[in-house]
């Protein structure tokens, strides 16, 4: 096998020399005729740079990126949004050569850079990045991979709970800076109108993971978290297309005020959401997606439900229950009325445990509904018992 490798070491090299010799003599012959400041140089060496990046060559590549930066910003100006793509690249090979304090810095001075251009749409990307790190960090927290430790002797902010806390707020703060950036720009299109329904989501997504965490059944009608929700959800449901975005909006925004008990106002919100898709004709392929008759919705519809995590992999098994939901979503006799597999005994007390203790979307027809469900082992899934 070392016989047969030999060979090929001569072409690599023969070919990685007529990739890179071009763009160097271009480079050089720049230099010489207009001196190592010219503005000129700078694509010359971001074309190098990209080069040693699609090659691995990560350390060449900063090198190169970097003095390409440094003169886009001495022949441009210090806080242009033009130097975000080279700063974006170098963050890509500080991140690939495992150097995380440096790129973390760089990613610091790419959010400086969009806070000096807040209405430049260029800007809308770089703060939504910037939120899904600290959501990131917030959402291991959840998780326990950052557990939670007494703060004796510690400033609250010092503490996980209190870095967590932090985290989720700048998510907040990066996700608003992203939509004004984003509804600055003069010309919507398409594009941009589902860019920004992502970011409000993203950001109702916040407020929700926030009030889970301390209990899962939020907490209640005085909880400040809804208060910002609902903003959230309001200005989503202001900002729709069509009759069924527009009643889809309604309807989550129905679900977020029962999870905070403000039961009279989700009832008010399902019914005025279906009267408007039967007025309007939706298909009924449409209301079904929102209230389906058959399947109940847990609540929240976009987080994984509780029974996801029984699962039991590769399993055959399953459990049948029967149970109501009433009109304000609550579970009631919920009952297991056969099993099937080694394992659907033991797992179906978790299965009553987890439907007893959720929230569901009630029926906007009815005072009540009953679910004949299978629960299947293999999947962790709901489907209509027929």
């Amino acid at each position: 096998m070392g016989q047969s490798a030999a060979p090929t070491e001569p072409a690599s090299i023969e070919a990685w020399t007529g990739i890179t010799e071009p763009l160097l003599s271009s480079i050089e012959d720049e230099e010489k005729q207009n001196g190592p400041f010219s503005a000129n140089l700078v694509d010359m060496l971001t074309r190098l740079g990209l080069t040693y990046q699609e090659h691995d060559e990560h350390v060449l590549a900063i090198a190169v990126l970097d003095r390409a930066l440094f003169l886009k910003r001495l022949n441009e100006g210090l806080f242009t949004m033009d130097q975000a793509p080279l700063v974006e690249r170098l963050i890509a090979s500080e991140r690939e050569l495992g150097r995380t304090a440096s790129a973390e810095e760089l990613e610091q001075r790419l959010l400086e850079l969009a806070r000096r251009h807040p209405e430049d749409s260029r800007a809308a990307p770089i703060f939504r990045e910037a939120a899904e790190r600290e959501l990131a960090q917030y959402e291991r927290f959840l998780r326990g991979e950052i557990p939670p430790t007494f703060s004796i002797g510690l400033d609250e902010s010092e503490t996980p709970e209190g870095i967590a806390r932090s985290a989720i707020r700048r998510a907040r703060r990066h996700y608003n800076e992203a939509m004004w950036a984003l509804a600055s720009k003069p010309d919507h299109d398409q594009a941009d109108v589902a860019e920004l329904a992502g970011l409000e989501d993203a950001l109702t997504r916040t407020y929700y993971l926030e009030a889970s965490a301390r209990d899962r059944w939020y907490q209640g009608v005085d909880d400040p978290l809804y208060g910002l929700g609902l903003v959230s959800y309001t200005r989503r449901a202001n900002h729709t297309p069509t009759t069924v975005d527009y009643a889809k909006a309604l309807v989550e925004l129905a679900d977020w005020s029962l999870l905070f008990s403000h039961n009279g106002s989700a009832l008010k919100r399902y019914a005025e959401a279906h009267a408007l898709l039967v007025e309007r004709r939706a298909p009924q392929e449409s209301i079904e997606a929102l209230f389906p008759a058959q399947t109940p919705v847990f609540l929240p519809a976009f987080a994984p439900t509780p029974l996801e995590e029984l699962g039991v992999a590769g399993s055959s098994g399953y459990v049948d229950v029967d149970f109501d939901v009433g009109k304000f979503g609550v579970a009631r006799r919920v009952t297991v009325v056969a099993v099937a597999g080694d394992d659907a005994a033991a797992v179906s007390k978790a299965v009553v445990t987890a439907i007893d203790h959720a929230r569901f979307r009630p029926s906007p027809r009815s005072e009540g509904t009953s679910y004949s469900v299978r629960y299947s082992l293999a999947d962790g899934a709901l489907t209509p018992r027929l």
